[in-house]
């Protein structure tokens, strides 16, 4: 099957996911391909080469349909993937062109618009990544499947993980996740004895941290910490990696501990359902897993156990692949 991916660029954990799939989809024989459109900067184009070079990914300006023909012009899709809401658009037209399925992949909150309805009414089919974004999309409830991120098990596993206790912030920060991002900052600055990396667009208020800015590739990072921070993909890599996850975005929702997990009818990962950041909360429950070892431990198995049970990304990739053949 030849498969179509579209995506816009940008630094964020979509991204990754996007290069991801498609790497995985390869390794299982389908014949996938990737359009990236936008103007990234030219240090977008330098972290994000190699994967590049790699998958072949095909580059265009905006929503230009004529380039993206040309590019495919030796190449027949039999299937459009996209990923991005400003792709929909281009991936409409190429699917009406080639009058092949149209699959688009809903990775956030806010997508059901009026200026996107005409792309969702003609999807053959809508992936969203949670619970908490696909019901926006009831009245698409016949064509909606929830398939959450996955993350590599190989490339993503626990590594040597040496004295001291080591944290990683992993976050593209925004203006919503700002109060967060200086609350824990201001808490780490507190503990004694730890090491914390920050890996992230905006530089941390910290005196602390070891600013490493924006990084497409945190396997071997979190491979060797202890505690993984932030929201979506991030926290995926990291439990994989068998860290202990702090759930920390617009709002500070605390440990994933093996209880919370057990509570939820999908585990949240957002950031978007906890309590308003307070670095004295933040202190607090940094300072109990760091003091208990033990606990830390138990934590830290879990993470890896949640990943192998939940984001395994060949198994989901095989999911979206079974869609697909629906078509």
């Amino acid at each position: 099957m030849n498969v179509l991916h579209l995506n816009r660029f940008s630094y964020s954990g979509q991204t990754t996911h996007v290069f991801a799939l498609v790497r995985q989809q390869q390794k299982h024989g389908l014949d996938s391909r990737l359009i990236m459109d936008g103007y990234p900067t030219y240090r977008s184009l330098q972290l994000y080469k190699p994967t590049i070079d790699a998958l072949g990914v095909m580059l265009v300006k905006p929503n230009d349909f004529q380039a993206a023909c040309k590019a495919l012009q030796n190449w027949r899709p039999d299937l459009i993937h996209a990923h991005s809401s400003l792709t929909y658009s281009l991936a409409l037209e190429l699917a009406q062109y080639y009058d092949i399925p149209l699959i688009l992949t809903c990775h956030g909150l806010g997508i059901n618009s009026a200026e996107n309805k005409v792309y969702l009414e003609a999807a053959a089919a809508i992936i969203c990544i949670s619970w908490r974004v696909a019901q926006e999309f009831r009245e698409f409830a016949p064509k909606l499947y929830i398939i959450p991120n996955g993350v590599d098990l190989e490339e993503f596993q626990p590594g040597q993980k040496e004295e001291p206790i080591k944290i990683a912030l992993v976050s593209r920060i925004d203006s919503a996740k700002l109060k967060g991002y200086n609350h824990f900052c201001k808490a780490v600055d507190l503990l004694e004895g730890i090491e914390f990396y920050v890996a992230a667009n905006k530089k941390p208020n910290s005196k602390t941290a070891h600013y490493l800015g924006w990084i497409t590739e945190t396997a071997d990072l979190l491979a060797k910490t202890h505690i993984v921070v932030g929201t979506g993909r991030a926290i995926i890599e990291g439990l994989a990696c068998g860290n202990a996850a702090v759930i920390l975005g617009k709002t500070y929702q605390g440990l994933l501990t093996p209880e919370k997990a057990a509570r939820q009818r999908e585990i949240d990962l957002s950031g978007l359902s906890g309590n308003t950041p307070c670095y004295r909360n933040i202190f607090y429950d940094l300072a109990e897993i760091i003091q208990n070892r033990l606990y830390l431990q138990d934590l830290q198995q879990f993470s890896r156990q949640l990943a192998e049970k939940h984001y395994d990304n060949s198994l989901l990739t095989r999911k979206i692949t079974t869609i697909y053949q629906k078509f």
